[in-house]
């Protein structure tokens, strides 16, 4: 079978509004390993929620994540206004493969070394400090969490990473949100992309004739030299990746460990008596309820029967890794794999961050900003979700986590240090 001749009533249907990732995992991983998918706009492709079939596409050399492999792209048969083709074909580092990608992620990386990410902590924890001060004036209120301290910690570092002045944070996010908004039309998409161009341009003027000690300065450097590797549409775009990938990510990561936590109050006890750590809790969130619901796409550069599927994906058929679903497969995790468990003993490796060539290189910066959030916010407060507002899921391919995280919150009156 391939996707083009596949009966429509055997199409498995991807929600591209995610009202519900995880039984949408479950119900693809029961159709089988690799399934025929439609998404909306009319868009077939194959779809995994299988761990073992991800890490395979992921990792294999015979896919490709260069759009220009995708034949029903090249055909003309992928509607010019779907909302994602945008970012799906965007240009840079997210889409490249080979030597390019080599070279560009080498450019970047230096933003993201071990050194680097350790130099950062001491800003990471003063944020932190000071958002907990501020939750502290709204003691005892219903607050959204999410946007008053997840969002918050990663758009300050990001910005901070970026040499951006603070004050062009709320902007950002309104037209990146609505970039990837599965809501938003051709005409939001197109207006969100340009209001990001257009910060990320007038950042890259002002670091131009102010260069600092900065990811945008070094990427101006690589743009401007004689041996130029990024010409001034990639210097942006690279900049705009960075911004979702840095921010988005570590805000949903920090708002699923939260909840996670507050729905399985024993956790938090365990963690605060030092039984758990909260790598544990971290590492536990990422496979469990991780921030990404989808990877679009990984493309067969040319016929690949797939181990462990039995299907062979032709040439030119894109894959969409249900990263979501992967974290919940019990080949990989066992039975229990439903439940979340931070103490949990484990020989597969979540995907949350990717797998391969491709995988998040500013995860390590994720890890310390979540361990560091979670770990001081639960030392300063008890939070209560009983009686709070319910928000529903971000509308999105991509993006796992909700829209809000309505809690009570009350200082503890005792340390909770040993967490």
């Amino acid at each position: 079978m391939d996707l083009a001749t596949c009966p429509d009533d055997e199409l498995f249907l991807l929600d591209p509004h995610a009202a519900n990732v995880l039984e949408e995992g479950r119900r693809l991983r029961e159709r089988g390993p690799l399934v025929p998918t439609l998404l909306d706009g009319g868009v077939r492709a194959w779809a995994t929620g299988d761990r073992a079939v991800a890490e395979a596409v992921l990792g294999g050399r015979q896919f490709r994540k260069n759009p220009m492999h995708w034949s029903d792209l090249r055909a003309g048969n992928v509607p010019r206004d779907w909302g994602i083709l945008e970012f799906i074909t965007m240009p840079g580092l997210l889409n490249e493969d080979g030597d390019r990608h080599r070279e560009l992620r080498g450019l970047v990386s230096k933003a993201f070394t071990p050194s680097r990410v350790e130099g950062l902590r001491p800003q990471v924890t003063d944020i932190v400090e000071t958002l907990l001060d501020d939750l502290r004036t709204v003691s005892g209120q219903h607050i959204d969490l999410r946007r008053s301290f997840a969002f918050e910690l990663p758009m300050r570092i990001i910005c901070a990473l970026f040499g951006l002045d603070l004050s062009a944070s709320d902007a950002l996010a309104r037209d990146y949100t609505a970039i990837h908004d599965s809501r938003s039309t051709p005409e939001q998409v197109t207006s969100g992309k340009l209001g990001v161009a257009t910060v990320i341009s007038g950042l890259i003027a002002e670091k131009r004739q102010n260069p600092g000690d900065d990811l945008t300065s070094a990427l101006i450097t690589a743009t401007d030299s004689d041996n130029a590797v990024l010409d001034e549409g990639l210097l942006i775009a690279t900049l705009m990746l960075f911004l979702f990938a840095g921010h988005e990510t570590t805000a949903n990561l920090i708002t699923n460990a939260v909840k996670a936590l507050t729905d399985h109050p024993e956790q938090i006890h365990a963690m605060r008596s030092g039984d758990i750590t909260v790598d544990q809790v971290v590492e536990e969130t990422l496979r469990w309820n991780g921030p990404i619901n989808t990877v679009m796409f990984r493309y067969a550069a040319e016929d690949t029967t797939i181990p462990g599927a039995d299907v062979t994906v032709l040439a030119g058929e894109p894959v969409v890794i249900c990263v979501a679903a992967t974290g919940r497969d019990a080949t990989a995790f066992g039975p229990r794999a439903d439940t979340y468990d931070p103490s949990r003993s484990v020989i597969a490796q979540h995907l949350a961050f990717g797998h391969g060539a491709h995988y998040c290189i500013g995860a390590p910066l994720a890890r310390m900003m979540a361990r560091t959030a979670l770990t001081r916010l639960f030392e300063a407060f008890d939070l209560d979700r009983s009686q709070a507002p319910k928000a529903g899921p971000i509308s999105s391919y991509s993006s796992n986590s909700d829209t809000a995280l309505w809690v009570r919150l009350t200082p503890c009156t005792k340390s909770h240090a040993a967490a």
